[in-house]
């Protein structure tokens, strides 16, 4: 009886083992290419014409991107086209894709409505959405890359009323 007490506590025992050392072995380091994109970037942003890719006459912008372990994103701008408090904060997701490129998308919420102001670079923006969508490619090394971004507005129903393009350079923070 004893020794049955004793293999059925060892089997147990073994199947705690196995299940714990497993369990490491998913929550461990994450892949090489994941942590590449982890941490927060100082990103140069561009409007650019999305047929040509030519810049646009509005000044370049700077935003921080953080990008952490699992796969979400926060992201803050500086974009000079937005009245005070007009665009919140975004947030969002990314994902490694094949060849070595990174997609990210993200979105942040319009507050309120404005009027077109060309001296100021604002073609007025609706209470909404914006939504950035990315691919990002490193280049010289782990600690800079560029992304070509779509970007699209829209109303508080979700109909998309504006779409525009940039290009960004980034540099680890």
């Amino acid at each position: 009886m004893r020794s049955r007490i004793v293999k059925v506590l060892s089997v147990l025992m073994l199947g705690l083992v196995i299940v714990l050392v497993s369990g490491r072995q998913v929550v461990a380091e994450p892949r090489d290419h994941d942590s590449k994109l982890v941490g927060t970037w100082r990103v140069q942003v561009a409007l650019v014409d999305c047929q040509t890719g030519t810049a646009l006459s509005a000044p370049a912008f700077s935003s921080l991107l953080t990008f952490a372990h699992g796969g979400t994103m926060a992201e803050d701008t500086t974009n000079p086209s937005f009245g005070p408090g007009q665009r919140g904060a975004g947030q969002g997701v990314w994902d490694h894709k094949p060849g070595g490129t990174y997609a990210a998308r993200s979105v942040a919420f319009i507050n309120y409505t404005t009027q077109a102001n060309p001296a100021a670079h604002n073609p007025g923006f609706e209470a909404g959405e914006q939504t950035i969508t990315q691919t990002i490619t490193f280049e010289d090394g782990p600690d800079k890359w560029s992304s070509t971004a779509d970007i699209e507005f829209s109303d508080t129903t979700g109909a998309v009323y504006r779409q525009a393009c940039a290009v960004a350079s980034a540099q680890r923070f």
